[in-house]
């Protein structure tokens, strides 16, 4: 752990922090007073009305917006006293689409800290989906050359930013319309 890690630690919640930024851009200076989530909402909200290329650059930018996310699972995913759950029909979900909603459920649950980690491994993805392990491969090696899964160690698994795209603009409709 880093000088600075181990000086935010001894910060407390973001609530408690305070923080003042000064931008220079030109003859205008602005200054940014708040949280740190404040103070950098307000910075890129500046960066994206002065500088053009900035603007364009957040316009071709892929985020996940976790509350949006949140909203869009409803009665698909759930967090039950024994963890999170699949409300849907495992015969309802191919087995690629199976495996990217289970990392889907692990990224939310992790965001949302009822996790304590964004990835599943092979064994977990094989246990949940009751996949076998040779299709499980194939498809996630289909998954992985799409970027929509990566790899992150030996036999582990999270989605990428743009498999979650992936996940509300293809896989999610299907699930609500055949839930209907």
């Amino acid at each position: 752990m880093g000088l600075v890690d181990r000086w935010w630690n001894t910060l407390g919640s973001e609530d408690d922090v305070k923080m003042e930024l000064i931008a220079k851009y030109a003859d205008l200076e602005v200054r940014f007073t708040g949280s740190p989530s404040e103070v950098v909402r307000g910075l890129l909200a500046f960066l994206s009305r002065i500088i053009p290329t900035f603007e364009l650059v957040s316009d071709l930018t892929i985020s996940t917006d976790l509350e949006e996310l949140l909203k869009r699972l409803k009665g698909i995913i759930a967090f039950a006293e024994e963890g999170p759950v699949i409300l849907i029909p495992r015969d309802r979900l191919s087995e690629r689409d199976a495996l990217i909603l289970h990392l889907v459920k692990a990224y939310v649950s992790y965001r949302v800290g009822k996790v304590d980690k964004e990835s599943l491994s092979m064994a977990e993805l094989l246990t949940l989906t009751g996949t076998k392990p040779g299709t499980a491969a194939a498809r996630l090696s289909e998954v992985v050359s799409l970027g929509y899964v990566e790899r992150i160690g030996r036999g582990e698994y999270r989605v990428t930013t743009l498999g979650i795209k992936n996940f509300l603009d293809e896989i999610l409709p299907r699930l609500k319309v055949s839930e209907a």
